[in-house]
């Protein structure tokens, strides 16, 4: 399905997405002019449904790094891997942990004991630590990684 209505990018292509980035656990990114690509290899969600509801919760909450779904990546009848894009930070730092802590605040969460964690009465979201959430020049915080699921 996805080759035939032009969503799937076959591996030996992948590089023409942009250049190579920081990878993770369960994506490589690659670079463009204004989105980054992450090639997501199902690791932490286990299953393409489960990585489509936590795009959603990302994007209900941080919608200045919302997710878009791009394709899918993969080998011919060997892999199949879901592309998604979300848009580039250009000239951003990893954000401190303070100003982390103060930006979820104001969205209404708790921070927990674990640092990172936070807490409000729909959404659990951990991970965000200075290497997943970014701060421009005017010190804008974008979440551009996160772990999220729905208490």
């Amino acid at each position: 399905m996805a080759k035939a209505n032009g969503y799937w990018i076959p591996m030996m292509e992948i590089f023409d997405l942009g250049v190579p980035g920081p990878s993770g656990n369960e994506n490589d990114t690659y670079v463009a002019e204004k989105v980054i690509y992450k090639v997501n290899n199902l690791l932490n969600s286990g299953s393409i449904v489960a990585l489509l509801q936590k795009i959603l919760m990302h994007n209900h909450i941080f919608p200045d790094t919302a997710y878009s779904f791009y394709g899918f990546a993969g080998f011919d009848d060997r892999t199949v891997q879901p592309v998604i894009i979300q848009p580039r930070v250009a000239d951003a730092r990893p954000a401190t942990q303070v100003m982390i802590d103060t930006y979820m605040a104001a969205l209404g969460f708790e921070k927990t004991t674990t640092e990172g964690r936070f807490t409000n009465n729909t959404y659990e979201v951990w991970d965000l630590v200075p290497r997943n959430v970014l701060a421009d020049a005017e010190g804008d915080i974008f979440v551009v990684d996160a772990e999220i699921k729905q208490v």
